[in-house]
């Protein structure tokens, strides 16, 4: 992939957002580009390849916002970013012309696609070029849903990172220090605390806003998935007592 960009654009600055982009993982690679395309310069091309449907009838889409672009899948991977950066233009690459062989390969639209339109727009070429505009309407969305029930916030695990700390779907949410919270996952009860650091505790699962401003849990020095026993996607519910604010989540 990188050979194509490069023989196209010699320019191209090419950087890698995260060795942490796990397989097939569509919420979690999402969780890592929404997490880190705001610290790119404007007019950063992003080129994301988590695309377990590659070679069906997903669409491949070059999609401008504000002040970015990306290319990917379509298969909810790209949504929470562009929804956040806001959409200015939207095209399914469907003009075969632009891709790199006319015997493309069914597994590898990362190069034979993705690549070689990131590549062309880097050169200006017109976004139109790539293929048929479409409507946000008719794109994937991957489901970052919070939901009450019976004064519990719920919501979904959407990155587990490689200490094994576990970020929720709730951001902006602040939580009061030092008190004691009721999290429900799998039909499974724990007791977490509510912290700001990791040496709040030496013990127990804690609760704590991340460096991204979601809501995360944690153990000091050891894996919190591990313990809970979950996977990106799960859902998780917490006592919304802890929270400073909970009315935007009634």
């Amino acid at each position: 992939m990188e050979a194509v960009i490069k023989k196209l654009n010699r320019e191209a600055d090419i950087i890698y957002i995260s060795p942490e982009a796990k397989n097939f993982n569509i919420i979690s690679g999402s969780y890592l580009l929404y997490t880190s395309f705001r610290y790119f310069r404007k007019n950063t091309i992003f080129l994301v390849v988590i695309d377990p449907g590659v070679g069906t009838e997903r669409k491949p889409l070059a999609i401008k916002t504000r002040n970015y672009i990306f290319i990917g899948p379509d298969n909810g991977v790209l949504y929470p970013s562009i929804k956040a950066d806001e959409v200015v233009d939207l095209h399914v690459i469907d003009n075969e012309k632009v891709y790199l062989s006319k015997a493309i390969s069914n597994t590898f639209h990362g190069r034979d696609i993705f690549s070689i339109s990131a590549a062309l727009l880097s050169l200006r070429v017109p976004m139109d070029t790539l293929g048929s505009k479409i409507s946000e309407d008719r794109i994937q969305k991957v489901d970052f849903s919070v939901r009450v029930e019976n004064n519990m916030i719920c919501t979904k695990v959407i990155f587990i990172d490689h200490y094994g700390n576990v970020a929720l779907a709730l951001r902006d949410a602040k939580v009061k220090l030092g008190m004691t919270a009721q999290l429900k996952v799998g039909g499974r009860t724990y007791q977490a605390w509510t912290a700001s650091t990791f040496q709040d505790r030496e013990t127990g699962l804690i609760v704590y806003r991340n460096g991204y401003g979601f809501l995360e849990l944690g153990l000091n020095k050891a894996n919190a998935s591990l313990l809970l026993d979950v996977k990106e996607g799960d859902d998780v519910c917490i006592e919304g007592s802890i929270l400073v604010d909970f009315s935007p989540f009634i």
